[in-house]
């Protein structure tokens, strides 16, 4: 807040603390609730320009101010602040900390909202979402309009981060009870988004930066210092000639992208490159001016107090202080950091039971630094120069000293074969794999794979040992993933006795990647009906857990096997078996395996045993005639194809740039585009988040994507095989930088999974049953309603009961009436509306028979269930009239009603007979 506390000391306020945090807030608010990125752009642009236009007015004679937007932006992009310290809340905590100041019931229904606010509910809020459930507690306690400038609310976040670091709890509980006296329920949501860094406005942080300044991106990927950055661009007008990576400014660091190994040569531009071994530690900068040295990690959090800030401190520092040629004076260093073991005289992998930013004096494993690039050397920057030249200029910087620095060798290869042996020395060697770099390339920071690739054997299919794991407990997704299950815990098997099936299960890993989303349904829908609230004081005796417990479990019986891969087995003590999977990824579901076919405790002991844990213990082997065959293919390539169209041909994106990894090996078939947004633009818009392009839909692929309804793809839908998609998803995907759920109208074809999916999702014309919806959508529902009218609603009821009871829904509370149809006893004259008696508590009864699903008829017809009645007086009429019905009804209080809705399930109707 520098520029906060000069402003003050010179006695004029800043900006921040004159600026509402409501109307902070306020454009957070319709940032989220646009649709497209264009629009949610305009919004911050907007309250950017507002923010300025006063700015320039308040220090009009003051150019030089240090004031500037940086309050704002450390609030609008809080996972990219490094100023302030962690804050050490998390959910549960929040959960916690607003039970007890507001006081509310601890086994009560708004407690149990805060506190299982990822378990799907009919209540309002997204499942998943902290915030919004915490918002619609917080409305009906909260002052309506809030009073707290944004410098307040920084003067706050920096006290919880203070008094977190001091550990006084009782502190931070008094400042978040100052702040509920003093903010809305709608500045506290966003606010709790701001502290737990997921702010979920469907607009990148990158973007937030551009719409600041369109150097703003740049510049904070070689300083990572907002302040800097808000300060140095306050005027949009103002470009920088220049961005380089600067002495003890933290940069992110330039990343690899993912080899083909059969392509390499061709990813490398069919020249020569080096191959070094991919290290398995912390990637971390090191700077050094004269004796003073600071450590930053790939993120740009500092870790100089660790490994030392100068040679007479830290893990690290005083061992490489004098290894320094003499004319370097500072330098930039960037590699990894590793631990290494003395007595073995090995490194020691990151998923070992060790942390190398805590590494002690005592302990036998010591602190080493592996350099692989420089990029500052006595004040002359590198970054342009070429990897070649960067590396001949480390060689000058200093003295290898075996166990604590050490200089990464490279080897110069050209073809795939050299990839392929020391890809398979790297399996022996039981290192993570192999690095590939253009000698051409350049640094640039924050870019993945110009230049740098990176190979590890789970990457190739075939090499890794792959592990049959049972799904035995799940835990309730957030964001996208909201009201289903996102990551399961898997155990392997006690083994039985001869002929047995085992019937204890030993947890094994928590894993939560590698499906896609329709994948996730598709096992969603699978195990719905069978999951159970996991409660630790009456845990199942099938399933044998350590610390690590989930939210809800299923018996082993009703259970799926799933193929798992994984990098290693490694150490841990959260897990029944005391060790886990490194990286673990769904690799697929094995239906044609039962429940008791999983991995056992045996088997696991055998693959710890085998390669030290590793699981890639196979070499991969490319013979002559697979490369002959493919270099035969690159040479006849030029040739013409007699006959092929050429927008049936699919084009070349090996030259595309991977941007996120959003659709990371999602396989899409893009059949035809728009006229705005050909074919050839959205294959490419898929390939730069990581996304494979095919020209024919197979068993692998995600969906298809079409921008008209030709013969061709009239016939994919005919198979009804594939999910049939407009490219206004897609182009949703590509402008939020997220993957955005299918909606009704996004969908020209439903394969019959989605459709399983759908039904439970939408009503029968596309309004979502859970999302709140907006006036657009609203006029598409309206237009898709037909003339059906009553039997059409009725239609679709029975619809909606059939889909409970196949999911065994059927016992929610919004869905105990479903079965009954009843009439109400408010009509003067028995089954005349016109006669109807106004403003009976019954006419309150029959809606809320009709929000738990019952169906209210205005007439005594045959197939009513029951009648309700509040009196006596017309009893012996009802039961006269019965004697015409086949069907019996019963006559019941409307007490029933109430005590069951109570109750939140079904009342024994018996009990309330007249």
């Amino acid at each position: 807040m520098e520029g906060t506390s000069r402003s003050d000391a010179a006695g004029q306020l800043p900006v921040a603390a004159q600026v509402p945090f409501l109307h902070l807030c306020t454009t957070l608010e319709k940032i989220q609730k646009s649709k497209l990125r264009p629009d949610k752009s305009k919004i911050l642009g907007d309250f950017i320009a507002s923010w300025r236009k006063f700015h320039s007015a308040l220090h009009k004679d003051k150019p030089k101010t240090t004031d500037s937007f940086y309050p704002a932006m450390r609030l609008i992009v809080p996972s990219f602040e490094r100023e302030r310290m962690a804050y050490g809340i998390k959910e549960n905590m929040l959960a916690k900390l607003y039970i007890d100041v507001l006081g509310l019931p601890k086994n009560g229904p708004e407690a149990n909202k805060l506190l299982n606010y990822r378990a799907p509910s009919t209540s309002q809020g997204e499942a998943g979402d902290f915030a919004g459930m915490a918002y619609f507690v917080l409305k009906k306690r909260c002052t309506s309009q809030g009073n707290l400038s944004i410098k307040e609310v920084n003067d706050f976040l920096d006290s919880v981060a203070m008094n977190n670091a001091s550990n006084q709890k009782d502190l931070v509980k008094k400042s978040l009870l100052h702040l509920i006296t003093q903010s809305s329920a709608l500045e506290q949501k966003w606010l709790i988004r701001m502290i737990l860094k997921d702010m979920k406005l469907g607009v990148s942080k990158e973007t937030v930066l551009q719409v600041f300044h369109p150097d703003a991106a740049e510049l904070y990927n070689v300083n990572t210092d907002l302040n800097k950055v808000c300060q140095q661009l306050h005027n949009p007008s103002v470009s920088l000639s220049e961005v380089s990576i600067g002495l003890f400014s933290a940069f992110k660091p330039m990343l690899a992208g993912v080899a083909n190994i059969r392509n390499v040569e061709k990813q490398m531009g069919n020249s020569p490159f080096y191959i070094q071994t991919k290290l398995d530690g912390e990637r971390i900068q090191l700077h050094k001016d004269g004796d003073v040295y600071k450590y930053f990690s790939r993120n740009a959090f500092e870790y100089t107090q660790q490994f030392g800030a100068s040679a007479l401190e830290g893990s690290l520092t005083p061992y490489i202080h004098n290894v320094f040629k003499s004319h370097v004076v500072n330098c930039i260093l960037d590699g990894e950091m590793m631990a290494y073991n003395s007595s073995t005289e090995n490194f020691m992998q990151k998923g070992s039971k060790f942390d190398i930013k805590r590494l002690m004096e005592d302990s036998e494993l010591q602190t080493c630094f592996c350099v692989f690039d420089v990029l500052l050397v006595n004040d002359q920057k590198l970054g342009k120069e070429t990897l070649k030249k960067r590396y001949e200029t480390i060689q000058t910087v200093f003295t290898p000293v075996k166990g604590r620095i050490h200089l990464v060798p490279q080897t110069e290869a050209r073809t795939v074969q050299e990839v392929v042996n020391a890809l398979n020395d790297a399996i022996d060697s039981r290192e993570e794999g192999i690095m590939v770099k253009d000698p051409l390339s350049i640094y640039k920071p924050d870019k993945r794979g110009e230049g740098w690739l990176k190979i590890k054997p789970e990457y190739v299919d075939g090499l890794m040992d792959e592990l049959d794991l049972l799904i035995v407990g799940g835990y309730w997704g957030k964001g996208r993933r909201g009201g289903m299950m996102s990551h399961f815990l898997c155990a392997i098997a006690e083994a039985p006795k001869p002929g047995e099936k085992p019937s204890l299960f030993h947890s094994f890993c928590r894993i939560g990647s590698g499906y896609t989303m329709k994948e996730l349904y598709d096992l969603g829908l699978k195990l719905a009906k069978h999951w159970k609230v996991y409660r630790k004081n009456d845990p199942p005796a099938s399933i044998l857990c350590g610390t690590e417990k989930p939210e809800a479990y299923i018996e082993p019986c009703n259970s799926v096997i799933i193929q798992v891969k994984a990098a290693e087995i490694v150490g841990s003590d959260m897990y029944k078996t005391n060790c886990t999977l490194r990286f673990p990824r769904i690799e697929k579901i094995r239906d044609d395996k039962e429940w008791h076919q999983c991995m056992t405790l045996a088997e696991l002991d055998q693959f710890r045993s085998k390669a030290s844990g590793k699981l890639a213990s196979r070499h991969l082997h490319i013979n002559d005639n697979e490369l002959q065959k493919k270099k035969r293919k690159v040479a006849a390539k030029p040739k013409k194809v007699i006959g092929l169209i050429d927008h049936f041909k699919p084009q070349d994106l090996s030259g595309v740039t991977k941007e996120t990894d959003m659709f990371e090996d999602v396989e899409f078939c893009i059949l035809n585009g728009t006229e705005d947004h050909p074919k050839a633009e959205l294959e490419k818009g898929v390939a730069r988040c990581g996304g494979i392009v095919v020209q024919n839909p197979g068993r692998d692929t995600y969906c298809v994507i079409a921008g008209m309804e030709n013969m061709r793809v009239k016939n994919l839908i005919l198979s009804n095989q594939h999910d049939v998609v407009w490219p206004s998803w897609l182009l949703e995907c590509l402008n939020q930088k997220e993957v955005v759920p299918w909606q009704p109208h996004h969908m020209i074809h439903m394969s019959p999974s989605t459709r399983e999916h759908f039904a439970k999702e939408y009503d029968s014309y596309g309004d979502s049953y859970f999302v709140d919806t907006d006036e657009q959508q609203l006029r598409e529902v309206f237009g898709r309603i037909g003339s059906g009218g009553v039997a059409a609603a009725a239609a679709a009821a029975v619809d909606l009961a059939q889909v409970e009871q196949r999911y065994s829904w059927d016992d929610l509370p919004t869905s105990m009436f479903r079965p009954f149809t009843v009439y109400m006893d408010s009509y003067a004259d028995i089954g005349d509306p016109e006669t109807a008696i106004p403003a009976t508590c019954l006419d309150i009864r029959a809606l809320e028979f009709r929000y738990h699903g019952g169906t209210v008829v205005q007439e005594l017809e045959e197939g009513v269930s029951h009648v309700i009645i509040t009196e006596e007086t017309r009893l012996l009429d009802f039961k006269t009239l019965r004697r015409r019905f086949r069907k019996k009804f019963k006559i019941v209080k409307d007490s029933w009603v109430t005590d069951s809705i109570e109750a939140g399930y079904l009342m024994n109707d018996d009990n309330y007979l007249v």
